[in-house]
């Protein structure tokens, strides 16, 4: 086990931008890699949401002019040291800057570069920008959720985001273990709107089959009854419960001790499924009274599938989580100590405490242009000068 994470060999430059990269390359900094963000001088990271803050953890920072060709070149020089370059651009965008994969590889034979283009390198919606919100719907996640069939509904997630950032991280791994042992480079293509496709693939078999969808009902189960989410004492607390068996039916009415429920007839599904809204203004008129947390551990102990549904500031101070010591603490020069989601992909990860928040841009230019690439420092106030590397 090395001490400093499983990737702390591997550089990556990491030209990503908004959520999808920037969570992939997080991680493998996560994981110990060296990660260099190359950020643009003129736009700073930084902001009172602090998205960027939360993305952006145990990266170094150089803000570099691409758009020039003194910072052009000081990118190429750094490509020939690094293992995997990754962004999210356009594709025009690389094309323009002439840093496309087969002029990486000019400079390092063994390059991994990934591309996170919204739709792809080709194809006739290539050029087109893409996020998390739109992707989801071109991926037709957006048409399997919601109350009425008739008005699709968002994730609220920007689901693509998310799945495509750990896509990232699988793949690069991957090809990176490929190139220790055969010693060859690879261009990996990773469209955001494409990522999605691969957790709904019952959906398209279903499709090819000639099977209809399932039909949109907000929480409810073709499958299970009850299933649902229903409201808590309090404001805005809720519990849910999914009753999968007749078993746990029985296990439920044990519990609630509505007159209405020990109706033989609802021991078995078909005849609950049935009554299902009658079934469900119960269990509600039930809950509303309870604490959640009550509720759950009440059900739960009966073998009733049920949990508590958490919002954020909850999940900051959640036992289980807290014993898994899963969040991380940061400190950060304009805001102070941080609480921040940590890393879900278990494994050999960098220590927390080498953890660092995330660099301001160009905080690192001095540092990676001479122990580096050797620049003098005179050569670096040149550079500095002139604008093509700065700070925020």
């Amino acid at each position: 086990m090395t001490t400093n994470g499983a990737l702390s060999k591997f550089r990556i430059l990491d030209l990503t931008r908004v959520w999808a990269g920037p969570l992939g390359t997080r991680a493998l900094g996560d994981l110990g890699a060296d990660v260099i963000k190359i950020s643009d001088p003129r736009i700073p990271l930084d902001s009172s949401a602090r998205v960027n803050n939360k993305l952006n953890r145990n990266k170094r920072n150089i803000g570099l002019r691409l758009d020039t060709e003194e910072g052009r070149n000081i990118f190429l020089d750094l490509v020939s040291l690094s293992d995997a370059v990754i962004e999210n651009f356009r594709p025009r965008v690389m094309r323009n800057l002439d840093l496309t994969y087969e002029t990486l590889q000019s400079v390092n034979p063994t390059i991994l570069m990934c591309s996170m283009p919204g739709f792809g390198i080709k194809g006739p919606y290539s050029e087109y920008p893409a996020f998390g919100s739109t992707a989801e719907a071109v991926a037709g996640i957006v048409s399997m959720i919601g109350y009425d069939s008739d008005r699709p509904l968002q994730t609220g997630l920007s689901y693509a985001d998310p799945i495509s950032g750990l896509n990232v991280v699988w793949s690069v791994v991957s090809y990176a273990r490929r190139r220790a042992r055969k010693g060859i480079g690879c261009h990996i293509e990773m469209p955001l709107s494409e990522s999605p496709l691969g957790v709904v693939g019952e959906y398209v078999t279903a499709s090819s089959q000639g099977v209809s969808m399932p039909q949109i009902n907000g929480n409810k189960s073709q499958y299970f009854c009850p299933h649902g989410a229903y409201q808590a004492f309090g404001k805005d607390k809720w519990i849910a419960l999914s009753v999968t068996s007749d078993d746990e039916w029985v296990s439920l009415k044990s519990v609630i001790l509505e007159k209405e429920l020990q109706n033989a007839e609802y021991d078995d599904f078909t005849m609950r499924k049935s009554s299902e809204k009658r079934i469900d203004a119960i269990i509600a008129d039930w809950t509303q009274s309870r604490n959640p947390d009550d509720i759950v551990e009440l059900l739960q102990k009966v073998g009733v599938p049920a949990g508590k549904v958490a919002n954020n500031l909850e999940l900051l101070t959640n036992q289980h989580l807290q014993k898994r010591d899963y969040f991380v603490e940061l400190e950060e020069e304009k805001w102070g100590l941080q609480k921040y989601d940590g890393q879900s992909i278990d494994g050999n990860q960098k220590p927390k405490n080498m953890w660092h928040s995330m660099r301001k841009v160009g905080e690192d230019n001095y540092l990676i242009l001479r122990e580096l690439l050797g620049f003098t420092h005179s050569q670096y106030e040149l550079l500095s000068s002139n604008g093509i590397v700065g700070t925020e």
